[in-house]
């Protein structure tokens, strides 16, 4: 494309549901929400799926919206840059690789759709109307705009397929800037250690992303695994296997050697301290595989090492520790067990009652591979999210916070029981007296539910029925219960009676020189 003066890529993860010129509207909504006129005037904007991300593994073709702002002078720029690097509601949606790219490589870009110029009135004019009606917020004056200063977390869970954790923050953070302009947005995704665990972690703490090349659960070659390392000194690992894995995951002699190799790499990167997140009870071969990544050795009863996948469990025998690596006893792990009751493969209880032996410390065959985990790295085994929030420090998060916005599809006795996620979010909003609003799929009204929510707000948007897309009733129950807090603003603000102004004490000061004055 043709470059005038200086011009800004911005790279984000488009939603595969969404139609482009629809994705672009939600895009540029969120650029304009942190931008005034006094950055964006004048700016040619552009958008389409960008030609030149290839990340293998990842995304697939079309998956890359690449977003142009164009024509600006230098120092105008690099405050269009700022405002959106600082901002982690559009974090959110930008790509792990390379989200931002510069003039050199705009100029091999082609293709992309011109969307029009930012005028002076703040409207998009001149392009092929996708942006039509929008408008970018004056310069602010003495006016602030609304919620300025205002802190919001944003921390629901996975509803079904189709409205995982992430999208369900992406429509909330385009409702909340509706309504109130100058919100910040704190995005927590909250995964109990499914697939998506460490990017959600890493949106929630601003991490960073680390990949390897690991075995694949067939043990026929490599895969690339991914695992997030949050505030440079914690990892986060998830045994939920990529597509790319799954793919090649066998029922009958599949292996969990790959996640133990990306427990090795991040041990030999320093780190110390860990959450693993466990999406089933077995994960391939009960943790088989894992253990002799982390050098615990297996023999069947002829003294014959065991190097194979699930199919050799039942041939398992005795096992030896003595080259568990040694990083393990200065690190400390949290096992973070989500696990699905799905069905240990044949022979696990063997595998379970020699690592027994060997490790000195007892696992239970009903903890399957979360309890193989704990004892081989001493780590504690918890299936409560507290210990995610301990992790993520969610006291840290919480600070300045005035509105914690979460939910789930069903708030019910199971979701608000003890060690559930929405559970443990009310329990420490409720200890800092933090206001809760839920959005639901359904709410049930008994006593039990209607007391463990408190005062908590919980606002509905049905089931959809099977096949239908969750996306718009999600999203029109987040513009009206963001309208409600808006309407409930205003009414305080309105109907409150006003406090007496404070006279100065120069004011006071001259009106009883004036009283002495008139007596005299």
């Amino acid at each position: 494309m043709q470059i005038t003066k200086f011009g800004l890529g911005i790279r984000f993860a488009a939603m595969a549901e969404l139609p482009e010129r629809e994705f672009a509207r939600m895009v540029y909504e969120e650029i304009f929400s942190v931008l005034t006129l006094t950055e964006l005037e004048g700016l040619q904007v552009y958008g389409g799926n960008d030609p030149l991300f290839v990340e293998a593994g990842a995304h697939g073709s079309g998956d890359i919206f690449l977003a142009v702002l164009m024509g600006g002078k230098h120092k105008q720029m690099r405050r269009v840059f700022t405002a959106i690097d600082e901002d982690a509601a559009i974090g959110m949606y930008l790509t792990h690789t390379r989200p931002y790219i510069e003039n050199n490589r705009l100029e091999r870009v082609e293709g992309l759709s011109y969307y029009g110029t930012v005028q002076k009135n703040g409207r998009v004019a001149g392009g092929d109307g996708t942006l039509d009606g929008l408008t970018v917020p004056h310069a602010r004056g003495r006016r602030s705009p609304v919620g300025k200063g205002v802190k919001l977390l944003l921390a629901p869970e996975d509803y079904q397929k189709g409205l995982s954790s992430v999208d369900a923050i992406k429509l909330l953070t385009l409702a909340a800037r509706k309504h109130f302009q100058g919100v910040k947005l704190v995005p927590m995704p909250v995964s109990r250690g499914g697939p998506g665990f460490a990017r959600a972690l890493i949106t929630a703490c601003d991490g960073a992303l680390r990949r390897a090349e690991v075995s694949s659960p067939d043990g026929a070659g490599k895969v690339r695994a991914e695992y997030a390392v949050l505030r440079g000194k914690l990892a986060v690992i998830e045994t939920a296997p990529s597509p790319e894995a799954a793919s090649r995951a066998l029922s009958g002699d599949a292996s969990s050697r790959g996640t133990g190799e990306l427990i090795r790499r991040a041990l030999d990167e320093g780190l110390r301290r860990f959450i693993v997140g466990v999406h089933e009870r077995a994960v391939y071969d009960c943790g088989f595989g894992l253990a002799r990544a982390l050098g615990v050795k297996f023999f069947d009863a002829a003294c014959n090492e065991l190097t194979g996948g699930a199919a050799q469990l039942p041939l398992v025998a005795s096992a030896d520790a003595e080259f568990l690596n040694p990083a393990i006893r200065a690190a400390k792990f949290v096992v973070a067990d989500a696990g699905a009751d799905t069905p240990l493969p044949e022979g696990a209880e063997n595998f379970l009652a020699a690592l027994s032996k060997a490790l000195g410390r007892g696992v239970s065959p009903g903890d399957g591979f979360a309890g193989a985990l704990a004892a081989i790295t001493g780590g504690e085994l918890s299936r409560s999210f507290d210990s995610v929030l301990d992790a993520l420090e969610f006291e840290k998060l919480l600070k300045g916070v005035a509105l914690v916005v979460s939910g789930t599809m069903s708030v019910d006795e199971g979701s608000l029981a003890k060690e559930r996620a929405l559970a443990c979010i009310l329990r420490r909003c409720k200890a800092r007296r933090i206001p809760v609003a839920l959005i639901a799929g359904k709410k049930d009204e008994n006593e039990a539910v209607l007391s463990a929510l408190g005062g908590a707000g919980v606002m509905c948007f049905g089931i959809p029925a099977e096949g239908a897309d969750p996306l718009a009733p999600f999203s029109r129950a987040a513009d009206s219960m963001f309208r409600f807090i808006r309407i409930g603003r205003d009414v305080e603000k309105i109907g409150a009676p006003r406090k007496p102004r404070q006279k100065s004490f120069v004011r006071l000061f001259w009106d009883s020189v004036r009283e002495r004055a008139k007596k005299d």
